[in-house]
């Protein structure tokens, strides 16, 4: 043996030894790999594949500095035998298949080369609950599984309402239920094979199917609650029987019955009642955690309530139109007090230098909904009024309100259709004592210039650290770095800039969106960065988005969007509608910015950089600005 052979085998066991010394030392400190996400316990939610980020201790970094200087063996991170690229700064992201049921990740970092086996330098098992996806259930075997999309508590119900009920059994039955005491014998019908691609990936995905999806032996029922049927606290029986043309003709007429996990109320003595909103941000949606119905209904706005279901009371607006509102967001007012009932005999316009008031003289607070129809046409609907309108009193200094049209579309429903000579800017809906009004705001003085323009900034969570980024950098503190370089490049322009955060401390979700009406703005800009939900490929879905919730705040989304495009050359990931708590106020066009995907490695180091934080805020004011310089006149 050479003496420069020798030489070269002590210095590689001089390294595996110095490794193994390493290893060693890895192995009782548990720091030395962070996982961010998920967290140990987390139910995923996925079934196939999601992401996991985290980084590695300072002292393994080190080593990775050490290894691209050719001064020691590259240290090689595995999850579950799968290689997985670390940052230069300790990040690291993965995109790994998972199994239902009790998972674990275990990740492994060890030495490299043919030393790898005995250098193991850190190892973290972290275990995850995968939920198991509803699968078809033999045609041979005569199963009920049990409810399928339930309602989300036990439910009540009054005369006329339809009773929707669903289960998931064996396929290719014959099945119906019953309510017992009430009524023996409802049929129910198979549904088609449903097949479709989780929400997350129909929205931030490719929105491709997802064939582990399709599912059978859904069986759908309803019943229309009659004036005579009376029960509390009931379940609901499943009936499911083998059908005389199923493959095993011996068990034909065979059937079995199981109950449901919810009880159900018919004509429970107590409603209906009438409901007070005391919730200052009250929101009526169009069934229990649905969509919006109407947002912003002020305190003392009363209703009727007249069902429920779980946390939630079914209101009765009008004679066809209902909505559900928090039971914790109301308060039940005395027996036999009913909600006001109206008659409108007027409206006036009242004009100002910022706006122009419609008022409504009514004799009572009532539920309220705004239908945004166009840029130049809005529609205000009252419940609980009626109208005898003969008179509406146009401001003769207004050149903003073109005519207007009432139209009494049922009992008790109101609606008057606003027709504009321009674009709306905003528009806010309040009670002055109980005369209603409606506020249309006019666009800002020389509009084709951001300057003397009052612009909030907001940066995005605070307490709340929103998404976190491998080595832990969070969401807010990036939000913060950007909306102040936004303030800077804004302020050079011209405008006047108010932020809802200057620094770290905390800020309320839903105080922000006061402190720009507090300040007149005319415009709301939220500083966000991005992550995904569970199960989507984050290397493939990614890049810069915008999100807006009123039409008129849709172009300076685009505009916003287009600069970003350009300034970061990211991929697009899209203009979006979205309902966020801070783009829903109606004063003002507001959009928010998700700049940046925070769960990549490579964008986390970016994103610490005063550089690429500045880029970012400059590309925004670009976006506004060229959405006030291009501004139509005509609009």
């Amino acid at each position: 043996m050479s003496l420069t052979s020798t030489f070269q085998n002590s210095k590689a066991l001089i390294c595996a030894f110095g490794l193994l010394a390493l290893a060693s030392a890895a192995r009782a400190d548990s720091t030395d790999i962070v996982v961010v996400y998920p967290k140990p316990g987390q139910t995923i939610g996925a079934t196939d594949s999601t992401f996991i980020l985290g980084h590695l201790s300072d002292k393994l970094v080190k080593l990775i500095a050490r290894a691209a200087a050719g001064k020691a063996p590259k240290p090689v991170l595995k999850i579950n035998g799968t290689t997985v690229p670390v940052h230069k700064g300790g990040g690291f992201l993965a995109f790994l298949p998972i199994d239902t049921g009790d998972f674990i990740f275990h990740l492994k970092v060890t030495g490299s080369g043919k030393h790898a086996a005995l250098t193991a330098l850190a190892e973290l098992d972290l275990p995850v609950r995968v939920p198991v996806p509803l699968k078809l259930v033999s045609p041979d075997t005569l199963r009920i599984v049990g409810d399928y999309r339930p309602p989300q508590g036990d439910i009540a119900l009054s005369t006329g309402d339809r009773l929707d009920v669903q289960f998931h059994g064996m396929p290719g039955g014959v099945a119906w239920f019953s309510i017992p005491g009430v009524i023996d014998s409802v049929p129910m019908s198979e549904d088609n094979p449903i097949v479709g691609a989780p929400s997350g990936e129909a929205v931030f995905g490719p929105g491709s199917e997802n064939e582990s999806m399709i599912i059978g032996g859904i069986y759908s029922g309803f019943w229309f609650i009659p004036a005579g049927a009376k029960v509390s606290g009931q379940t609901i029986c499943y009936h499911l029987c083998k059908s005389a043309g199923g493959s095993n003709g011996k068990e034909a007429g065979k059937c079995i019955t199981a109950m449901s996990q919810y009880r159900i109320s018919l004509n429970p003595p107590q409603f209906p009642f009438t409901v007070r909103f005391i919730d200052s941000m009250q929101t009526v949606r169009v069934g229990p955690k649905y969509g919006y119905y109407s947002i912003f209904q002020p305190r003392g706005v009363t209703a009727l309530a007249v069902g429920s279901e779980a946390d939630w009371y079914r209101i009765k607006l009008s004679a066809t139109q209902y909505g559900w509102v928090a039971k914790a967001s109301v308060e039940q007012l005395s027996p036999g007090l009913f909600p006001p009932q109206s008659i409108l005999s007027s409206i006036r316009a009242l004009d100002s230098a910022r706006s122009v008031t419609l008022v409504f003289p009514l004799q009572g607070q009532h539920p309220y909904r705004v239908i945004e129809h166009s840029p130049r046409q809005l529609a205000v609907q009252l419940f609980g009024v009626t109208s005898n309108t003969d008179w509406i009193r146009y401001a003769a200094s207004d050149s903003l309100i073109r005519y207007c049209n009432w139209r009494q579309v049922e009992d008790d429903l109101y609606e008057l259709t606003v027709n504009l000579n321009r674009d709306i800017w905003g528009y806010d809906c309040y009670y002055d004592g109980n005369d209603f009004c409606m506020k249309i705001v006019k666009r800002p003085g020389n509009i084709h210039s951001i300057k003397g323009k009052t612009i909030v900034v907001d940066a995005g969570h605070s307490a709340d650290p929103g998404s976190i980024g491998p080595t832990g950098f969070t969401e807010a503190e990036a939000n913060l770095g950007i909306a102040l370089a936004l303030r800077k490049s804004l302020e050079a322009r011209g405008a006047m800039v108010v932020m809802t955060r200057n620094d770290m401390s905390n800020v309320a979700l839903y105080d922000r969106p006061g402190i720009a009406k507090q300040a007149g703005a005319d415009m709301f800009v939220s500083v966000h960065n991005n992550s995904l939900p569970d199960g989507l490929n984050p290397f493939t879905n990614n890049g810069t988005s915008v999100i807006y919730y009123h039409n008129w705040s849709a172009d300076l989304a685009r505009h916003i969007l287009s600069e970003l495009l350009l300034a970061t050359r990211l991929p697009d990931h899209g203009l979006y509608w979205g309902n966020l708590a801070v783009n829903r106020p109606t004063q003002y066009p507001a959009v928010l910015v998700e700049c940046d995907f925070m769960i990549l490695p490579e964008r986390e180091a970016l994103l610490k950089t005063k550089t690429y934080q500045t880029r970012l805020g400059e590309a925004i004011a670009r976006g506004i600005d060229a959405f006030f310089r291009t501004y139509a006149d005509a609009r």
